[in-house]
């Protein structure tokens, strides 16, 4: 119904029914705003705004709190990587003999540690 009936011409039970029509649609109407204002206050998901997938709670993963330090050392930095052995099977001492650039012969006064590691 796009325009509204010319009332002088409906009878009075006619007039009833477009009241009660007009009742019911009312309230279908209002029940779908207050449905859409609840969702309003929902937080955005994928599933409900524009957000990419990648930015929604993981299924079956605990939320972790967020770290509050620096993260720890990873191979390659100071303090990184698994620690040595505390009873090593076998220690190698590795001392070149000469320079690796200009072939010069190199003694034990010309050399110092540069590293520890353990070999797996």
């Amino acid at each position: 119904m796009d325009r509204l009936p010319d009332l002088s011409s409906l009878s009075h039970e006619e007039k009833d029914a477009l009241i009660h029509a007009l009742w019911a649609q009312v309230q279908a109407l209002t029940a779908r705003v207050a449905e859409l204002e609840a969702r309003l206050g929902l937080p955005k998901t994928p599933n409900n705004s524009s957000q990419p997938p990648s930015q929604g709670r993981k299924p079956n993963r605990d939320d972790k709190p967020a770290r509050t330090g620096p993260r720890q050392g990873s191979l390659g930095r100071k303090g990184g990587g698994r620690l040595l052995a505390e009873a090593p099977d076998e220690t190698v001492t590795a001392r070149p003999s000469r320079c690796a650039h200009c072939q010069a012969a190199l003694d034990a006064a010309d050399q110092r540690l540069a590293g520890r590691f353990d070999k797996v």
